[in-house]
């Protein structure tokens, strides 16, 4: 697995050139989609309002439809709930919970995918993709160990498409949790997702791509896996982006912020129209058919 912002650690380069390097990171480059033009229009409304109340009488000028004008009616309605948590005096931040977090500040994830056919689920949900790999090779009488669990976990019935993990509080960079969360359990539990899609689609497996967030505090980063080529994943990293915690800062940052899940939100539908793509029928053999598996061995009596 390769790491664009990891790319001059020297433990890379002492496997790899920097040629090869350079091209694990060019080859199939993934991008990420441009924000909706009329989106931006939106969010860049409100970048230059410094006050509370001009910020609620501008979000209240016009009210958007949920089928008709989805991305506009989803921005103002996370503007609004924004504005809520001022209103009632939410910060500065002192002992919310990871939970509260979600709730109040990072709702705007969840909701944000309420118009397309893909599951959020949060609460520490375990990854089935993860559990998966880890019981790999599993015989009846090992007991079954669990996959990783998540924050929130974006899923459809093939498999999972993404995830994201939540801090309380942001230590910087170089926070232990951080460096944890996103450089070890995300990309880990992301390859496992991968894998698992590949397999239920194998011929786009180099199409397919999984996105996460991580967030600390009031710091957000996008996360995107994808498999350049055979042996290669290859993940990138968003800049950090930050939830305003004063009103002179809201405009401004909430609609990065906004912009920011909707071209992740753009990745992941693309990922989930190649899983629900139609194949055609054909017909079925054995798991076993290449024999390559051994003979299970007889059932013993309870």
């Amino acid at each position: 697995m390769v790491s664009n912002a990891n790319s001059k650690n020297p433990q890379w380069e002492n496997r790899f050139t920097s040629d090869e390097i350079d091209e694990m990171r060019k080859h199939r480059p993934q991008t990420l989609p441009p924000c909706p033009e009329q989106l931006l229009n939106y969010l860049n409304q409100f970048s230059d309002i410094k006050t509370l109340d001009a910020l609620i009488s501008q979000v209240k000028k016009r009210q958007y439809d949920f089928d008709q004008e989805f991305d506009l009616e989803w921005a103002q309605y996370s503007i609004i709930s924004a504005l809520r948590l001022f209103q009632g005096n939410y910060f500065p931040l002192t002992d919310q919970t990871e939970a509260d977090m979600i709730r109040r500040v990072w709702s705007f994830i969840d909701s944000a995918f309420d118009n397309v056919n893909l599951d959020v689920r949060c609460g520490e949900k375990e990854s089935i993709a993860s559990s998966q790999r880890k019981n790999r090779g599993r015989s009846r009488n090992d007991r079954k160990k669990h996959g990783h669990r998540s924050d929130l976990l974006f899923k459809c019935t093939e498999g999972e498409l993404g995830c994201a993990e939540v801090g309380k509080k942001d230590d910087g960079d170089n926070g232990s949790k951080e460096l944890y969360e996103l450089g070890l359990k995300c990309p880990k539990m992301m390859k496992d997702q991968l894998c698992h899609l590949i397999k239920a689609t194998p011929h786009h497996e180099y199409s397919l791509v999984i996105a996460g967030f991580v967030m600390m505090g009031l710091k957000l980063r996008a996360v995107v896996l994808d498999r350049s080529s055979t042996y290669v994943c290859r993940i990138q990293k968003t800049p950090a982006l930050f939830f305003p915690s004063k009103v002179e800062t809201i405009g401004a940052r909430l609609g990065a912020l906004l912009a920011l899940v909707m071209q992740v939100k753009q990745l992941l539908c693309q990922t989930l129209s190649l899983v629900n793509e139609p194949v055609p029928v054909v017909s079925q053999g054995f798991d076993n058919a290449n024999g390559n598996e051994d003979l299970p061995f007889c059932a013993t009596s309870p």
